[in-house]
């Protein structure tokens, strides 16, 4: 983004100093003729002054007008998901290296840390509890303008702000770590990932994530890279740190990080 705004601005500023040029050459110097400073005031129109006729040399922009729009609702076939960002990738949207299912309502989840009521639960159950569909946009941090590592489902599972709700997270934490089954960790700001609403997803487009991006449950989060979105997490640890974490990409230099897992119909 910041380089489209320099090369417009770049681009803006030689069209004005290709302006100014075409008006010195086009404009004749006469210098023996006087011209009145309220006659040429229009492109194209001809000032008389002591019988000299002089064209105007100024550049008028034309009237344009047109409409722009965009679409963050497509939803992306499962066979096309599970394309991208299973066969082709495996695990580019999680930590997990084996990705076949097992039984993703029957995943069992653990909520520890800095909270009043510590509990372990089946995705099933905390879903019957408490769960939402959203559309949401999982893409590749890396993936440029136009590129295929982007896909836009309809997302069901658990809001990750109901498990802290529900285990009492205490005042002051800061911070969410999400491990996986396979022993990898990942951890973010709370406010971040509240703040993202994120959800520990279990069916992607009313299938189970067998069926497209792979494995049990995933991690999905707005305007966050996919290489953020851990899979088959069976703990989330709540803490307090000294200093929070910083926010997943902050120092990543991404070509579309501002595009980056978007939720749909949502800019904050």
């Amino acid at each position: 983004m910041k380089t489209t705004t320099r090369y417009g601005r770049t681009a803006l500023s030689a069209v004005a100093g290709l302006t100014m040029a075409v008006s010195m050459v086009a404009t004749p110097a006469l210098a023996s003729e006087p011209v009145q400073d309220a006659a040429a005031t229009s492109g194209g129109a001809e000032a008389k002054d002591a019988g000299t006729t002089v064209e105007s040399a100024q550049i008028t922009d034309a009237v344009v007008a047109g409409e722009f729009s965009f679409d963050q609702t497509t939803i992306t076939p499962n066979e096309v998901i599970k394309t991208f960002f299973q066969r082709a990738t495996q695990a580019i949207c999680g930590a997990s290296t084996s990705i076949a299912a097992d039984n993703p309502l029957g995943w069992q989840l653990s909520v520890t840390g800095d909270v009043q009521s510590a509990f372990t639960a089946s995705v099933g159950d905390l879903a019957s509890e408490e769960s939402v569909n959203k559309v949401m946009t999982c893409t590749c941090g890396g993936n440029p303008a136009g590129g295929r590592a982007i896909i836009t489902a309809d997302v069901k599972g658990v809001p990750i702000e109901y498990l802290l709700s529900r285990a009492g997270a205490n005042p002051g934490a800061n911070a969410l770590t999400f491990v996986s089954s396979d022993g990898t960790e990942a951890t973010f700001p709370l406010s971040y990932v509240v703040g993202r609403h994120a959800v520990l997803s279990y069916e992607i487009n009313d299938e189970d994530l067998s069926a497209s991006v792979g494995g049990n449950n995933q991690l999905w989060m707005m305007k966050t890279p996919a290489n953020y979105f851990v899979r088959d997490v069976v703990q989330v640890v709540v803490s307090t740190e000294a200093v929070a974490p910083e926010a997943p990409g902050a120092t990543d230099e991404h070509p579309n990080s501002p595009n980056a897992g978007v939720l749909a119909g949502a800019q904050e």
